[in-house]
């Protein structure tokens, strides 16, 4: 998306508009994320209008990943992947 999306990024509040938010919700957040502090998924769940769920990665990074590892190519990293892909897999197949 580019640069513009950037602009638009700082004009948004989304701790005002998440209790409008009535669809389940899965969060999945790294707890050593440096991009966005894993606090900010802990501290959204509650405003959320509908059910949410948060699902923490012990030590993962941004993008589930080890820090520094841009390629994804770290056991650790492709494990990390992989268990994010189950957990969306069976939140979203399974019924409420």
């Amino acid at each position: 998306m580019g640069g513009p999306i950037f602009n638009e990024a700082f004009w948004l509040r989304p701790h005002e508009a998440l209790g409008d938010v009535q669809a389940p919700t899965l969060i999945v957040h790294g707890t050593k994320d440096t991009f966005v502090p894993v606090e900010s998924s802990r501290a959204a769940v509650g405003r959320f209008g509908g059910p949410c769920k948060l699902v923490e990665i012990d030590g993962s990074q941004h993008g589930f990943a080890v820090h520094d590892d841009p390629q994804y190519l770290n056991p650790q990293s492709q494990e990390w992947q992989a268990f994010v892909i189950r957990t969306v897999t069976e939140w979203v197949t399974t019924p409420l």
